[in-house]
């Protein structure tokens, strides 16, 4: 038994090894990017931190549930990887981080489209109302001037008939 628990307790610590030496590949590649183009689901990598616990996710999707210790303000934060990573070499666990990465900011950077074409779409909406609005005032100016100038030629039409007089 005591044999047993010996493997246990090895297994485990090579898990939390392994773990850590991956979450470190993971900060070092992110470190290669700016940090504020970073997306949420990897900001918690950033900054080399370490693994403080780790458990299958409960929901049985495949992912792995890390508790992660940073030295800052914010000292323990969680994340999730994909538990296909804990099988990947070095060089395929870089890819899948880099794919990610661009996968989150190529989908941040579609929001953002979305959300100019709107305001865009918005703004010219806008512009057409106070377009059609000044139109129609100018209209009501110049239908208003030429009342009033009309008025004027007839009160002066009507002064120069009463001095004829």
């Amino acid at each position: 038994m005591k044999h047993k628990t010996t493997e246990i307790i090895d297994a485990t610590i090579q898990l939390f090894i392994e773990l850590n030496e991956m979450v470190g590949l993971i900060s070092r590649v992110l470190a290669k990017f700016p940090a504020e183009t970073v997306s949420q689901r990897l900001k918690p990598f950033l900054g080399s931190p370490s693994v403080a616990f780790a458990r299958p996710s409960m929901t049985g999707d495949g992912e792995i549930v890390l508790q992660l210790e940073k030295h800052s303000m914010m000292p323990k934060v969680q994340a999730r990887i994909p538990g296909t990573w804990l099988m990947m070499h070095q060089s395929e666990l870089t890819a899948a981080v880099r794919e990610i990465y661009w996968a989150d900011k190529e989908h941040s950077l579609r929001r953002e489209l979305t959300r100019l074409e709107k305001s865009i779409g918005d703004h010219n909406r806008q512009a057409e109302y106070h377009r059609v609005r000044a139109s129609d005032a100018r209209r009501e100016y110049e239908r208003l001037t030429a009342s009033l100038r009309r008025r004027s030629t007839r009160k002066s039409r009507a002064a120069e008939g009463d001095s004829d007089g």
